[in-house]
């Protein structure tokens, strides 16, 4: 990449051209001429050193390098959307953006509620949602406002954010019904896993680590053989018969056709958290503020 300093008007004049995957489109969204938009991605193209697009059928489709920048551009619109609604506060309103990453747990048990409260309270803010697992959702840390995660873990190496508890639970087996533990009334020995298929999350999973160091702590070792991505594969592997697997106790999975929960014992105690940075975003801080009345409503273990 070439060196030099990219003045951010450039990037902004990507986003548009990116997204319209049309010049012309851009042009018309940015009350440009077309040619004055091809003068800008030439100058952004010389500083970078690297194709941004290449010609497609319909206009334009950008190469990797571009929908780097792109990624980066639409980070310059969301700060820009912040600082409007930190102007606008004086007159007590608040809009801008608010960029959430979550842990699959957290985002079918937690937010849900909450961001249509915030939508109500808030409806000029645009709010944008990414799940994941525990993990990538901290290393994509760069690209949210604020990120919930099922470790009480810190950070290492990071100074600009900071851990908040939300809601302290426990992990329970995830059974098919007609599974004899469903019968019994007591808690599920986790040596007795020892006998049953295991369905696991993908790597990187909160629920997956914390069982994990559960079974080893009991002196049980697990082969991983089924380890599927996201919440909705692993009850549809369990209601299909592949095996046994384990979700927070916040996720309803007795309300769940063809599935039931069982505790465990001993227990998996389990944690969901929130990181925000030391300085949040306004609407950052709304929303930290409305979790903080929200923990009233929300089950524990």
């Amino acid at each position: 990449m070439a060196s030099g300093r990219i003045d951010p008007a450039l990037l902004l004049v990507w986003a548009q051209a990116a997204r319209n995957g049309n010049l012309h489109a851009a042009a018309n969204a940015l009350f440009m001429t077309q040619p004055a938009v091809s003068h800008r991605l030439k100058q952004l193209q010389e500083l970078v050193g690297e194709p941004l697009y290449h010609r497609a059928r319909h206009g334009i489709a950008p190469t990797p390098t571009g929908l780097s920048l792109l990624r980066i551009a639409e980070q310059i619109e969301a700060a820009l959307e912040d600082a409007r609604a930190l102007c606008m506060d004086s007159e007590g309103l608040l809009r801008g953006s608010l960029a959430l990453i979550a842990s699959h747990s957290n985002a079918e048990t937690l937010l849900p509620r909450a961001i249509a409260n915030f939508q109500r309270l808030y409806p000029a803010v645009a709010v944008r949602l990414i799940t994941t697992n525990s993990r990538a959702a901290k290393e994509m840390r760069d690209q949210a406002d604020l990120i919930f995660v099922e470790d009480d873990t810190p950070l290492t190496g990071v100074s600009d954010w900071q851990q908040e508890t939300l809601v302290e639970t426990e992990i329970v087996l995830l059974v098919p019904t007609g599974h004899r533990w469903l019968l019994e009334q007591k808690p599920v020995p986790l040596g007795a896993l020892a006998e049953e298929s295991l369905v696991w999350r993908e790597e990187g999973s909160g629920i997956r680590e914390h069982a994990l160091q559960a079974l080893k702590a009991e002196g049980f070792y697990p082969e991983i053989r089924y380890e599927l991505s996201g919440l909705a594969a692993i009850r549809d592997a369990v209601r299909c018969g592949l095996g046994v697997s384990f979700v927070s106790a916040l996720n309803d999975a007795d309300q769940q056709p063809g599935l039931g929960t069982r505790p465990t014992a001993p227990l998996i105690r389990h944690r969901l958290t929130v990181l925000h940075r030391r300085a949040p975003s306004h609407s950052a801080r709304a929303f930290l503020a409305l979790l903080q009345q929200h923990k009233t409503i929300w089950p524990s273990g």
